[in-house]
């Protein structure tokens, strides 16, 4: 029910989505007041949200600055949301998949000396296989000693992520110092669930969507329509991160 759910609400809070039923509304409305208040209310949402200038300032500003991991720490904690399945179980990375680098990077690096993998099936096809198993077995395979991961394959989201974890690290006794791997639009959030049970983590942020660089000044003039499933997201981080202060 909570992955159906998250889908229902991430509908509402998609931009692509108000265009959509703004537009209907326009289309079926009856010539007055309220059909030209629909065009000018879908224009308006439309320049806005395809502007690459405005995502990359509200992005950048909501992204945590990256730093460099100094230190020793017990464990590197590694979310999900970084690989999927196809329609025959077999795994693969998405976009995230600079949390997987950056994670075992820190492992071989000596920076942490193991990982917690935390993921389990949170697609609504409830047959594919726990995503923590498919990232356990990549580390493996790029040398990670199996005897220094450990995997919680149960949660199904970022809330459930942490308070499994918390479960997890006080059964087999772990302490910390605990390092925190997941995309920068996401840690926000994520620290704040991981904070919320007890857990206190070091950021270190993974996949940046936009980088402090140049704005070009096309930029405020040309429109980016795939900016629409990318303030889906931000915005979905951002309500996540009130609730979760709640």
């Amino acid at each position: 029910m909570l992955p159906l759910l998250s889908k229902i609400v991430t509908f509402f809070l998609s931009p692509a989505n108000w265009i959509l039923v703004l537009a209907l509304l326009f289309l079926i409305g009856k010539p007055g007041k309220w059909k030209r208040r629909y065009g000018i209310i879908l224009v308006t949402i439309a320049i806005l949200f395809t502007n690459p200038a405005l995502f990359y300032f509200c992005l950048q500003s909501w992204q945590p600055a990256f730093v460099p991991a100094t230190g020793k720490f017990e464990a590197v904690i590694l979310p999900g949301g970084l690989s999927s399945y196809d329609k025959n179980g077999q795994g693969y990375f998405g976009q995230a998949a600079d949390r997987f680098i950056q994670a075992a990077k820190l492992v071989h690096s000596g920076v942490a000396e193991k990982v917690i993998v935390t993921g389990g099936n949170g697609f609504l096809n409830r047959k594919l296989p726990p995503e923590a198993d498919f990232v356990k077995a990549e580390l493996i395979h790029n040398g990670i000693s199996p005897l220094l991961i450990f995997a919680e394959n149960k949660s199904r989201n970022t809330k459930e992520n942490a308070i499994f974890t918390k479960s997890l690290i006080d059964s087999i006794g772990m302490k910390g110092p605990f390092i925190l791997v997941t995309s920068a639009m996401h840690m926000r959030r994520c620290e704040a669930e991981f904070n919320k049970v007890g857990i206190k983590i070091t950021r270190h942020c993974a996949n940046y969507e936009v980088i402090n660089g140049f704005q070009q000044w096309y930029d405020w003039l040309w429109p980016d329509f795939s900016l629409l499933d990318k303030w889906n997201r931000l915005n979905k981080e951002v309500i996540g991160w009130l609730v979760s202060r709640l």
